[in-house]
């Protein structure tokens, strides 16, 4: 089957798929906001979020989900498949509180998307790249929070006082075995961010 080479533009976190006859570049490009906005009412949440990126793509091709583990644990040129592709994106976070203990919960939110398919893909791993969370479609509903999920319960993470928690964030494009012309031409830009049982939280954007 021919590769298909499809690519993005971050905007917040934003991929943008532009076509080129068969053919399409990616950019990825995130930082961590040095205003990382924190909400609620609890004096003693202090809990800071640190990204990263581990790999940025500027060529992308769809990959197999059952795929991810094997481009991400690499010793080096993760993302990057045999045949040089780069097949994901890869972030770095880093929770580190200062605060109370607490007890936290991941999400994704979007915040604009052009998207008409489910294709685009997110997975939390540990700091030894062990999956979290299981696969998550990302949401095409401005505004919703979607939790990373193990099974039907949510992530959490705890987080004693001074202690810090690490994290790895891949983002792909599913493999779907057919010509993903639904995917061209496309964006999405959101937050990421984790949310005590009380209601507070903190968000990172992800900016180019």
């Amino acid at each position: 089957m021919k590769k298909k080479i499809l690519g993005s533009v971050c905007l917040v976190l934003g991929i943008a798929i532009l076509v080129t006859t068969s053919t399409s570049f990616a950019y990825f490009t995130a930082s961590s906001d040095p205003n990382n906005s924190i909400s609620g009412t609890t004096i003693n949440f202090n809990v800071d979020l640190e990204i990263s990126t581990i790999h940025k793509a500027t060529q992308l091709i769809p990959l197999s989900n059952s795929l991810i583990d094997d481009a991400i644990t690499k010793s080096s040129n993760k993302c990057i498949d045999s045949k040089n592709y780069e097949v994901c994106t890869l972030y770095s976070l880093e929770l580190t509180n200062s605060g109370d203990p607490v007890i936290i919960d991941g999400y994704l939110k979007t915040t604009s998307t052009s998207y008409i398919t489910d294709n685009l893909k997110c997975q939390l791993f540990d700091s030894n790249y062990n999956a979290v969370s299981d696969i998550m479609t990302i949401s095409r509903v401005v505004n919703e929070k979607k939790y990373f999920m193990s099974g039907t319960n949510m992530v959490n993470t705890q987080l004693n006082t001074n202690g810090t928690n690490s994290y790895y964030l891949a983002i792909w494009l599913t493999e779907t075995n057919t010509l993903q012309n639904d995917d061209y031409s496309k964006n999405f830009s959101g937050v990421i961010g984790f949310e005590s049982i009380n209601g507070e939280t903190i968000e990172a954007k992800f900016t180019s």
